[in-house]
């Protein structure tokens, strides 16, 4: 009972802050980087579900789906949409610092509910696995944001010329 209103509460948090991360200049941007990781956590999450580190007892359409769509498909991209607004104006060291920050952070939070909750099981799994997989994400969407930034500018100069 308590996991089915947690999970309603993260939906409800998602959809209501998502208009305000998209809102942001530039939007593109931001869009990209939700985008993608909605895409890529969820292929990430079925290697990982599948070697049995980690669990998801209770999810939203457990008929379909063994990992848990509503943090791959809305949570997890909005952390790394306000990761990469955060870390615009960055250098490395800052956007790992961020990373870690951001990580320990998500960490903390899937610790109490793998402790108290049947939300996630950790099975062979550790706070360091959850710390390191969260920071390559973060750093990955940024990566993904600078390469699309990166092909954009070479080719609309191209164009240009």
């Amino acid at each position: 009972m308590l996991e089915r209103v947690i999970l309603r509460a993260f939906l409800v948090f998602g959809f209501v802050c998502l208009p305000f991360s998209l809102r942001k200049k530039p939007v593109k941007d931001w869009i990209i980087v939700f985008c993608s990781t909605g895409f890529l956590a969820p292929l990430i999450a079925k290697i990982v579900v599948k070697q049995k580190r980690l669990a998801f007892p209770i999810r939203f359409l457990p008929k379909y789906f063994n990992t848990h769509v509503l943090y791959e498909h809305l949570i997890l991209p909005l952390f790394c949409v306000w990761f990469n607004q955060t870390t615009s104006r960055s250098k490395m060291g800052g956007m790992i610092g961020q990373a870690l920050l951001y990580s320990g952070v998500h960490t903390v939070i899937e610790f109490v509910l793998e402790r108290k909750t049947d939300l996630i099981i950790w099975k062979r799994w550790t706070c360091l696995h959850n710390i390191v997989s969260l920071t390559v994400i973060f750093l990955g969407s940024r990566g993904i944001l600078f390469t699309s930034k990166w092909l954009s500018k070479k080719y609309d100069e191209e164009e240009i010329k």
